[in-house]
């Protein structure tokens, strides 16, 4: 059962020895499913969730990295859009997908060398390719020193049987202003969630929903 799990949504913050850039985990989904995620301009990315009565041999996760620009570029949400845009290119319109020992030993990944791995994708709607061929240098170190350090509290998972997809971008710059109840200048709208721009996650995302019942509650006794 999924729920034997002890920590649903584990967190780990990670400072990597190249370029000391803040990397995390995101969204950790125990016999989970990688899907497709919908950007802009028909774009095409990754996610990934568990199901209630539907369990998968794998645990999936994000593993983001954080992007701080200063001048004369300064519009994050662009430059991931247009890495996004480079990764649908190559991908034919799809994610792509690639062995991490691939990754380390410079070679694109192949349906064949993706079947001989123990480890099996949960979505096959992919096309086998080399994220290095996208993702710039400082981000490809991120990744790889990331899962390097992660795998001192999770051994294994830095084989080269792990699976990448990519991409996943997270767009962060969008906040809507709310008050403590999350309550919007428009009358009587509430938001919760991801959406809202306040979570970092499942377990905060769910946490914005009590706050807004809580708010909506007493908005109605006024």
């Amino acid at each position: 059962m999924i729920y034997d799990y002890k920590c649903w949504d584990p967190k780990f913050h990670i400072r990597t020895p190249s370029y000391d850039d803040f990397v995390r985990t995101y969204c950790v989904c125990p016999k989970g499913f990688v899907v497709k995620d919908e950007y802009e301009d028909s774009l095409t990315g990754v996610n990934g969730h568990s199901l209630r009565d539907v369990s998968s041999a794998n645990t999936n996760f994000a593993l983001l990295t954080r992007i701080v620009l200063t001048q004369p570029l300064e519009n994050t949400t662009q430059y991931g859009r247009r890495i996004a845009q480079l990764m649908d290119t190559l991908g034919g319109g799809k994610p792509i997908l690639q062995r991490l020992g691939d990754l380390r030993n410079h070679k694109r990944s192949t349906w064949e060398r993706i079947e001989r791995s123990y480890v099996k994708p949960t979505m096959r709607d992919v096309t086998p390719g080399d994220i290095a061929m996208a993702y710039p240098e400082r981000i490809l170190k991120d990744v790889t020193e990331g899962l390097e350090m992660l795998d001192k509290v999770m051994p294994g998972i830095n084989a080269d049987s792990t699976l990448l997809y990519a991409p996943e971008i997270k767009f962060y710059a969008m906040k809507t202003e709310t008050d403590k109840s999350l309550r919007t200048s428009v009358r009587n709208f509430f938001v919760a969630g991801d959406g809202a721009g306040v979570s970092r996650g499942i377990v905060g995302a769910a946490a914005t929903g009590i706050v807004a019942a809580r708010g909506i509650k007493r908005a109605t006794k006024t």
